[in-house]
């Protein structure tokens, strides 16, 4: 006997899409500031003054290299994620939400501290298009742990639990 198939929520294809979405802006926020090769010039210029120019361009192609593929391994992970949590897996559900809480607290933290002036009071040089793409971050991020925990998304995991923990048995062939 066979188990009627179980129709994936409204609430958690949404939570998928924002947790995508999410994962991509990261992406593209790393990538503004890789892109600010001078930026990036001036940071490897502080940490090690007695570089030279050939020394400072390798540390910075090293450092673009890396980012690059650091965010593009972050955002397959994170497809990957969403993806099972897509299909009722618990605990894809929960990294995600541990994740999410902590990108939270963080995003809330640091907007507190541009609001505040504490960046810039400690030097630091706050890019309102980075600002901008925070705090598009920080919606996403609370937008999909909410759509993840509403009544249609729980009822779906539930039932999914049940599933992987008791599968639906075969029948016998004699």
């Amino acid at each position: 006997m066979t188990q009627p198939e179980v129709t994936v929520p409204r609430t958690v294809d949404i939570a998928r899409w924002l947790w995508v979405a999410g994962a991509l802006l990261s992406a593209v926020r790393a990538l503004v500031v890789l892109a600010d090769r001078q930026g990036l010039r001036d940071q490897v210029r502080q940490l090690d003054p007695t570089l030279f120019g050939q020394q400072v361009e390798a540390a910075v192609n090293g450092e673009i290299v890396l980012g690059v593929l650091f965010s593009a391994a972050t955002v397959a992970l994170y497809v990957l994620v969403a993806n099972k949590m897509r299909g009722g897996r618990s605990w894809a559900r929960v990294l995600l939400t541990f994740f999410g809480v902590i990108f939270v607290v963080l995003g809330v933290l640091g907007m507190f501290g541009v609001a505040d002036g504490m960046a810039a009071a400690q030097g630091l040089t706050v890019d309102p298009l980075e600002v901008a793409l925070s705090a598009l971050g920080l919606v996403l991020d609370v937008a999909a742990l909410v759509a993840m925990w509403l009544k249609p998304s729980n009822d779906y995991f539930r039932t999914m639990s049940v599933r992987f923990v008791m599968p639906p048995q075969q029948p016998q062939r004699w």
